[in-house]
């Protein structure tokens, strides 16, 4: 659990405004300590194990806090009936990713943290959201969800997790770019000059919101969000291509030849002839006047799967071959007409596992 990022102290409760509460010193001391001291430390902090779950195969850790001792009734006088407050501390440990959850019954406890998060200058795209609203800070989200109890009552939850960042000199194919889940986290790997916000244009009706990797060079990459207003869950991953995203359109330098391969060896800029050789096998593309012209119709059928690695071709002589009027034209069948076919841009899909 070591490594947590500092900036953690500033987001979980003040400890001055609720002093019963877990404080912001307490989850950084915590963080860093050893599975037997943190149950020590958190024993200490007036919060005792409460039992466990399992959570997609993860131990969850149940805390809450020490009973207080009933305090005895003074002779002629009723106390008031003060409804209990719950709080309840939950952590767990998968490899490197450490999660944490504060839970509690106290609506302004759970505001002022929300305050706390904004302060620190956690990003939230959908901060109207009033029962789940996600706050993003490089390596690390927060999650606010409503929880309503069978009893009628509300509890707020804070669902803090950290994520192992990789070691840049892991990432050697455009398929590791894949498990950047979010805007936030690229910036944690790579910096926020060479991670910016942009939007990308597949038509003049058609665009998304996206996050460009290393623009305007050879290692360019267009993330396509899932959640555009969060800028999380990959899409699809760009690699290659046109550079259609606002932030290019008076761009008149010239950019290099991409360099990423996909891990089956596929490049921007690969030959027709090449790409047939390295997938065993012929194939077939989309026609120039079809939707997607000059894709290659998404089917595996050679050691190429083309539904994973969506590739659109470029075409230097596209006047040069009645076959590019049809539907669908065989790569085969079209390789003698030399028109310069190549590939223009990849696109990859992440995985569903």
């Amino acid at each position: 659990m070591r490594g947590f990022l500092l900036t953690i102290a500033a987001f979980i409760l003040a400890n001055n405004v609720y002093s019963q509460g877990f404080s912001a010193k307490d989850v950084l001391f915590a963080s860093s300590l050893s599975t037997k001291k943190l149950d020590a430390y958190l024993n200490k902090k007036h919060f005792v194990p409460a039992g466990s779950r399992s959570q997609n195969g993860t131990l969850v850790n149940i805390y809450s806090p020490k009973p207080e001792k009933k305090k005895k009734k003074k002779k002629g006088k009723d106390t008031l009936n003060i409804k209990p407050i719950t709080r309840t501390v939950e952590w767990s440990q998968l490899k490197e990713n450490f999660s944490f959850t504060y839970l509690t019954s106290l609506k302004d406890e759970f505001d002022e943290n929300v305050k706390i998060l904004k302060e620190a200058g956690f990003f939230c795209g959908n901060e109207k959201d009033s029962v789940a609203v996600l706050f993003q800070r490089r390596n690390v989200t927060v999650q606010t969800r409503l929880i309503k109890e069978p009893t009628g009552d509300t509890l707020y939850s804070l669902f803090y997790q950290q994520h192992e960042v990789p070691l840049p000199e892991t990432i050697q194919v455009a398929e590791d770019l894949l498990q950047f889940y979010s805007h936030e986290f690229l910036v944690s790997v790579f910096g926020e000059r060479n991670v910016i916000r942009d939007v990308y244009y597949f038509s003049e009706k058609e665009f998304s919101k996206c996050s460009v990797l290393f623009p305007k060079t050879s290692r360019q990459a267009v993330f396509i969000w899932e959640d555009e207003n969060n800028l999380c869950k990959p899409a699809y991953l760009l690699i290659g291509g046109n550079t259609n995203n606002a932030s290019s359109v008076s761009y008149d330098g010239v950019i290099d030849e991409n360099v990423w391969h996909s891990k089956d060896g596929i490049y921007s800029g690969m030959s027709l002839n090449s790409l047939i050789r390295l997938n065993g096998n012929s194939f077939k593309f989309y026609g120039k006047n079809s939707k997607f012209p000059y894709m290659i119709v998404p089917e595996n059928n050679g050691t190429l799967n083309f539904k994973k690695s969506r590739v659109v071709l470029g075409c230097l002589n596209p006047t040069g071959s009645s076959l590019l009027n049809n539907s669908t034209v065989s790569a085969e069948d079209i390789m003698s007409d030399n028109l310069g076919l190549y590939v223009f841009m990849i696109m990859l899909m992440p995985s569903t596992n």
